[in-house]
């Protein structure tokens, strides 16, 4: 019987030049097209780019590599309304879907027509991390296209010699609509940026007393805690003394007097924590208002109070981190002093792409005209109003259905980049 050669094992190093040969030849053939090729990862960041981003002075491929797609044709475009930026975006929700997508632009800040191509790699279901290679981005510059169909449009509006003078006509009727445009658009400039300004100082004013507060707690804490413990120390030293004492025992007042100081260190720590609460800084709106709720529980317990928090900390923008939780305190203390409430409930939720913030109790209620006078006089309730109104939200009070206690609702709308995806999953849903 005849025995079998053995099998050779494989040339690993050979195997590893030839991988590397077709890596750099892959390579050679991308960077010797026309268009500007990408690999996008699970994250719209890109993993590889040919060269073409050199010659169109984007800046280098090492530089490409980690930046989305948004930032690495228009650098530093901080403009919400950005076409290139919601075109990209609307791509990118249909290729995740397992769909292709392309759209032609017209960029003023590339200066180029531009066909934008964005091509799945893979199945949204077979993808493991999310920086791996999800699709293939490729950018065309069609200018000279679309300047030559320019081009043949006009020649063929020359060839029309029948309407010259009709043309003439709307021509210059034409010319007077763009300058009533321009007009128009010069004003809209100019009112945008009076109402940028309005907010921006809006802005200015919410972070100063948020400033105030954090100053307000840290004196709270190092100055008047410490004075207060060292008076809980000699009434306490006050007290050894009297014991030795033979004429009368103060030493029960003295001791009552230790647990009022003490009591009032504990109440200067509630405060200090109420004026800002270090976790909405570190964490976010939602574990902060998940421990407000806690502290009020511990505070209040002649209060059953149920929380209802469908969401996360990072679900809530930031720019409505701190409304959220003032909002929230603001409420429920106003619960606490005045609804003769046995029981309290917040909702923190999100719904069909707004973000919705629901306090009720069934207390004594309020009037309606009770209602109207504290929105325009009550400066509890009428610093929730403004609040709400400064951050885009809107605001109402009244008596539920039930016609006992009171509701308050908060409600934001929420822009499609402030939408995450389970928040999203969660407004479909309702």
């Amino acid at each position: 019987m005849k025995e079998s050669a053995p099998d050779n094992p494989p040339d690993e190093t050979g195997l590893r030049a030839t991988i590397a040969r077709a890596k750099l030849e892959w390579e050679y053939t991308v960077d010797a097209l026309d268009h500007l090729v990408c690999l996008i990862d699970g994250l719209q960041r890109v993993v590889r780019v040919n060269r073409v981003i050199e010659r169109w002075s984007l800046g280098s491929v090492a530089d490409a590599v980690g930046k989305d797609i948004h930032a690495l044709l228009h650098g530093e475009c901080s403009d919400p309304a950005c076409r290139l930026a919601q075109s990209i975006h609307e791509s990118w929700q249909r290729s995740q879907a397992g769909e292709g997508s392309d759209f032609v632009l017209r960029d003023a800040i590339l200066e180029r027509a531009l066909h934008v191509s964005l091509r799945p790699t893979m199945r949204r279901s077979d993808a493991r991390a999310p920086d791996e290679t999800r699709a293939v981005l490729v950018v065309s510059d069609v200018t000279a296209l679309q300047l030559a169909q320019e081009a043949l449009r006009v020649l063929n509006a020359g060839l029309e010699s029948r309407v010259r003078e009709r043309t003439r006509d709307l021509a210059d009727a034409n010319r007077d609509l763009k300058n009533a445009v321009i007009q128009r658009e010069a004003a809209e400039k100019a009112l945008r940026r009076s109402s940028d300004e309005l907010s921006v100082l809006s802005e200015q004013l919410m972070n100063a007393q948020e400033n105030e507060r954090k100053r307000i707690a840290r004196e709270l804490h190092d100055t008047v805690g410490q004075a207060l413990s060292a008076i809980k120390y000699g009434l306490e030293r006050a007290a050894v003394l009297a014991r030795q004492g033979h004429i009368c025992d103060p030493q029960p007042s003295l001791e009552r007097a230790v647990a009022g100081v003490q009591s009032v260190i504990e109440e200067i720590r509630s405060i200090a924590m109420n004026l800002r609460p270090s976790m909405l800084d570190d964490l976010g709106a939602v574990s902060a208002v998940s421990w407000f709720c806690r502290e009020f529980i511990e505070t209040y317990p002649y209060i059953e109070l149920t929380a209802r928090i469908d969401l996360e900390d990072g679900d809530i923008p930031p720019r409505l981190a701190t409304a959220v939780f003032r909002s929230v305190q603001e409420l429920l203390n106003n619960v606490a002093r005045h609804a003769q409430a046995g029981h309290a409930r917040v909702t923190l939720a999100a719904r069909r792409g707004q973000l919705v913030l629901e306090v009720g109790d069934d207390g004594v209620g309020i009037d309606p005209s009770d209602a109207v006078d504290s929105l325009r006089h009550g400066h509890g309730i009428r610093n929730i109003r403004e609040r709400a109104e400064m951050t885009g939200g809107h605001f109402t009070i009244a008596q539920p259905e039930a016609s006992v206690g009171t509701l308050a609702r908060i409600e934001w709308t929420l822009g499609a980049d402030e939408l995450g995806q389970e928040v999203q999953l969660k407004c479909r849903d309702h």
